[in-house]
């Protein structure tokens, strides 16, 4: 037993002996190891680079997780498929006059647009998406030429009923432009027995794409704005919303407007007139996002129609999330707007409906006695 435990133990001894400075090298290297790891630890960028990896790596399975193949819809930033993100809009004149309330559509639209024109009343641009689904749209109403260049802007369908000479000149000389006027495709559009004229004319959007098929319109793309996922109610880190309120807006009378802010939906609910405005079914208009937009006009004729700017550059204020910010709006002609921030970066809004409300400097729009700003054309009033 001894013996064997001899023959053992001497090549053990030979082979330290032999070994000793490979042994001494691999313990210098384990104690640098183990104090190199000590102090990556206690300074805390072991950690950070640790959060940083699985900060990108729960990015990645967030957006996979939330959107899976889903990609932002062109219109309104919703993500949607694919083969649904760059469908055909829809942009239908709407009026806003007193007689024609409640409107059918706006509590539905994507994107509204609301101007002044003769009169001291407003009207509206409504953008709908071509997978909207709206039954009745109205009352339409007629043509403005600044209502014509946002049209262009988005390459719409334009649904109205007449326009302006101004408007419809303009519309003549745009190579393209998808004109649908119910003066001359009446079988898009329907009279109601309900309204008396000319508060009376509807649309909606099956006949809207059935005119699109039908006069071979290829599908308008445009450029798209952009847009993030709303902020969180309540967060440790990033932004949170804020509790403030959307514009108001002295249009004039039963025109004024009030945005006010759900904290708990994060959107905006639409006062007309001093109450909440409704669609005819009784939907409430809301938004996701209150654009003001500041521009400059004049008055053009004794009708008092008006002459606004849509190209070049101005001021705007972003409403969203409960908090204000100041913007710069570009456009060019034949082009959609552009939101940039006071740096010159792109603004981001949120997901879903956006309401632009365009008011003019000075404040030319409002007269004393305001008329019914109807315009004839073709021997019918609109």
């Amino acid at each position: 037993m001894e013996e064997n435990s001899r023959k053992i133990k001497i090549p053990i001894e030979v082979f330290i002996k032999r070994s000793w400075p490979i042994l001494a090298l691999g313990a210098v290297l384990l104690v640098f190891a183990i104090g190199a790891l000590v102090w990556f630890a206690v300074s805390g960028k072991g950690r950070r680079n640790m959060q940083a990896n699985a900060t990108s790596t729960a990015d990645t399975i967030e957006v996979t997780t939330t959107t899976g193949d889903l990609i932002p819809r062109s219109l309104d930033g919703v993500l949607v498929t694919p083969d649904e993100s760059r469908l055909q809009p829809f942009a239908v004149m709407v009026e806003n006059q007193i007689d024609a309330r409640p409107m059918l559509g706006p509590a539905k639209a994507n994107i509204v647009f609301e101007m002044p024109v003769e009169g001291g009343i407003t009207r509206y641009l409504l953008l709908f998406d071509a997978t909207s689904t709206v039954d009745a749209i109205g009352p339409v109403r007629s043509a403005r030429p600044y209502y014509v260049d946002i049209a262009d802007g988005f390459n719409a369908v334009y649904a109205h009923v007449g326009g302006s000479p101004d408007a419809l000149t303009k519309i003549g000389t745009i190579s393209g432009f998808r004109n649908l006027d119910e003066f001359s495709s009446g079988k898009y559009f329907w009279r109601s027995t309900k309204r008396s004229a000319p508060h009376n004319t509807y649309t909606r959007m099956d006949l809207l794409q059935s005119a699109a098929a039908a006069k071979k319109w290829p599908t308008g793309h445009f450029t798209a704005w952009h847009y993030k996922d709303d902020s969180q109610m309540e967060s440790t880190t990033g932004t949170v919303r804020g509790d403030k309120d959307g514009p108001s807006l002295k249009y004039g009378g039963s025109y004024n407007v009030e945005w006010k802010f759900d904290k708990q939906k994060n959107i905006y609910v639409r006062y007309e007139g001093g109450s909440i405005q409704k669609d005819q079914d009784g939907e409430v208009v809301t938004a996701h996002n209150v654009i003001v937009l500041e521009t400059d006009g004049s008055v053009l004729d004794n009708v008092g129609r008006l002459q606004i700017r849509t190209t070049g550059k101005g001021s705007a204020v972003l409403y969203r999330d409960g908090r204000s910010d100041k913007l710069v709006w570009r456009r060019t002609s034949g082009e959609n707007f552009r939101w940039e921030t006071v740096d010159g970066a792109d603004a981001l809004l949120n997901r879903g409906t956006t309401w632009v409300e365009v008011t003019m400097n000075p404040r030319v729009y409002t007269m004393e006695s305001p008329t019914t700003g109807t315009t004839t054309t073709s021997g019918q009033t609109q």
